[in-house]
């Protein structure tokens, strides 16, 4: 079969390192998730592959998962929930039963740092975050949880 576009396996190939390189630069990533969005295309057209394949990792130096704070933490996870592309309902959906909807909403919003673990691990796991990131950033969580409780015990 002849295609008009070229080998799809090669242009598989070219807009993977499209997507990587896009991933790399810092600021908007608009053709990295282009690129994504084009190669799962291909992949489910020519491999036969199913609609939802697992997300890309998450591009996030290791100076960004900072946070001293529970409002930087909440940001932290707002930042990363954005660089996913994945929208809040999307995040629910594949969390299943781990994460309902309505905790997907209230970790970005209510200011308050997250009071379960597995739910911030699935959040940024989602997300596409790689493992050594996500145990990163449940150690700001558990140093942050120790501090509110600290000063919890304190009052």
């Amino acid at each position: 079969m002849s295609h008009p576009e070229g080998d799809p396996l090669e242009r598989l190939n070219r807009l993977w390192s499209q997507l990587v390189a896009g991933l790399a630069r810092p600021g908007p990533r608009s053709e990295a998730i282009a690129a994504y969005r084009e190669v799962n295309a291909l992949l489910a057209a020519e491999l036969g592959l199913g609609h939802e394949p697992v997300r890309p990792l998450v591009a996030t130096s290791a100076a960004e998962l900072r946070a001293a704070t529970e409002a930087e933490f909440i940001e932290l996870l707002r930042t990363v929930r954005v660089r996913s592309g994945l929208t809040l309902p999307e995040i629910s959906r594949r969390a299943g039963g781990v994460l309902p909807r309505s905790q997907v909403y209230s970790l970005l919003r209510r200011g308050k740092l997250p009071t379960k673990p597995h739910q911030v691990r699935t959040f940024v796991t989602i997300c596409g975050l790689p493992e050594q990131q996500v145990a990163r950033v449940m150690e700001l969580w558990a140093t942050l949880r120790e501090r509110a409780g600290l000063t919890a015990g304190r009052t």
